[in-house]
This record gives structure tokens, C-alpha cells and sequence, in this order.
């Protein structure tokens, strides 16, 4: 395809590039919109006085990249087959190339395999720090010039995962405790929402806690330091203390707040 060819010779010249516009049109037949232009530009294009300078002292001091090359290519579409030509072209750059040394730090040769996904998804789970990650990656591969990636690309994918996963999480803790429930009978959980649906209180048992308090319940403390998390809820336990002045959990759970007066 021809607009993969000028990727693949920006990856090997030493820049990187970006989308800059398209043009699509309604199809009649089938009423689906059709991409029949795209322009591609140099990832810097445009004018550094364009940037707006911060508008307070919160705000961090970015490096201004822009340069204002104009270093563009238009394709066309030329049948309904998926079937591009080159339009137009202006390949006069005014900055220096980016060192074959440093070609495979552009963004345009960085990705990282499904593969590769899976191990550091994988890792993300037990805590794995991203930087031992990266290290244990480019040791298998024989040093960090055979990835294809960078740590902080892997710092993205592990931090757009956790926010995917935020997103339904409830969803996958109720899930687990169903299927504990299907597993043992006594495992009991119970949960309150608020009235946007988001979670307020969740509180669990297993058959263990059940039988810890049965045995060593005539003493319970209800321990409440566990304050910190990214949802603001405290994490909350009852317990207690067995024959051998070890402590016992009776119960846990997640509170939204906690009420002095209780």
C-alpha cells in the first residue's frame, strides 16, 4: 500500500510522522462515510509562537518541538478498492534527521507486540515494577537495542490498563465472589451502591472467617488504619485473636466512610 511504503521510509530515513487531515464522502448505496483523502505531516510541523505560553504557575514547562517544517504528502483514493496514488509530495526538510543510532526511539518504530502485551499485563498483576519489567524484557532479548519498545511505552500501556480496568472493576469483584459463592455455599459478600450506581460499601466473609469467629469471637476489633487506596475507601477488618495470640480476620470490607458514632 502506498501510504504504508512512506511510513516505512520515514521509520528508515530518521523522522516520525503524524496525521495532519482527511476527507471522507457519503456513500448513496450504502450510507457509510468513505476516507477518499489523507495527509500525512512531520510530526514537529507547525509554528513554535502557535504554543500557548502557561496561563499559571501550576502548569508544567513542556519543551517547545515544533520547528515549522513543511514536509507533507497527500494520498488520494482513486476507486471504491481501497486503491491510493500520491497527490502530493514536499520532502524538503529543515532539520537534521534523526542518527542512525537513535532511529529506533521515534515513536513511529516503537510498539509493542500482543505477545509482549500479555507478559507485561501479566507482570503488572503481581506488582511487578515497570522498570524491572523492562529490564527482564531486554535481558531476554539480548539488551534493550532489540526492543521494540521503551519503558515509558510500557509505563503507558500498563497505566491505560489499570484506567480501562477501573472502569468496571465492580463489575469483576462481584463476578469473582459469585463464582465463589458456586464454589463453597458459606461464602457470603453483600454490597451497597449510592445512588449514581457507584460503589458505597462492600463486605465479605469466607468460611474460614466464619469458623475463626464461631471459635474466637468473644473479643472482635474492628480495625479501620487501612485508609489508603485509589478510591478513597477504607479497607476495614474484624478481628480478632486465636489460642496461639495470633490475629484472626473475621471479616473484611471497603467502606466509602466510616462514622465515628458507630
Amino acid at each position: 500500500m502506498v501510504v504504508q511504503s512512506y511510513y516505512d521510509f520515514a521509520s528508515s530515513t530518521g523522522f516520525s510522522v503524524r496525521l495532519g487531515s482527511t476527507h471522507n464522502i457519503l456513500d448513496k448505496q450504502t450510507g457509510h462515510k468513505i476516507l477518499i483523502m489523507k495527509r500525512l505531516l512531520y510530526s514537529k510541523q507547525g509554528s513554535p509562537n502557535l504554543i500557548l505560553p502557561p496561563t499559571n504557575g501550576n502548569r508544567r514547562k513542556n519543551g517547545v518541538s515544533r520547528c515549522g517544517c513543511l514536509a507533507s504528502i497527500k494520498f488520494k483514493r482513486i476507486d471504491r478498492f481501497d486503491q491510493w496514488v500520491t497527490h502530493f509530495v514536499n520532502l524538503d526538510h529543515n532539520h537534521p534527521f534523526t542518527t542512525p543510532t537513535k532511529i529506533r526511539y521515534l515513536p513511529i518504530n516503537r510498539s509493542i507486540s500482543h505477545t509482549s502485551k500479555i507478559l507485561f499485563s501479566s507482570l503488572a498483576d503481581v506488582n511487578v515494577p515497570v522498570s524491572q519489567q523492562a529490564a527482564y524484557f531486554s535481558n531476554q532479548l539480548g539488551g534493550p537495542e532489540n526492543m521494540d519498545c521503551m519503558t515509558l511505552d510500557i509505563n503507558n500501556m500498563v497505566r491505560d490498563d489499570r484506567i480501562d480496568l477501573k472502569n468496571y472493576d465492580v463489575d469483576l469483584i462481584v463476578e469473582d465472589f459469585e463464582m465463589k459463592k458456586l464454589e463453597n455455599a458459606q461464602f457470603f459478600y453483600d454490597l451497597v451502591k449510592d445512588d449514581a450506581g457507584r460503589l458505597k460499601h462492600l463486605f465479605w466473609v469466607d468460611p474460614t472467617m466464619i469458623e475463626n469467629y464461631k471459635l474466637f469471637g468473644d473479643s472482635v476489633t474492628f480495625d479501620t488504619t487501612y485508609k489508603t487506596n485509589v478510591y478513597s475507601m477504607m479497607f476495614d477488618m474484624f478481628c480478632g485473636v486465636n489460642h496461639h495470640r495470633k490475629t484472626i480476620i473475621f471479616g473484611s470490607a471497603f467502606l466509602r466512610y466510616f462514622l465515628n458514632s458507630l
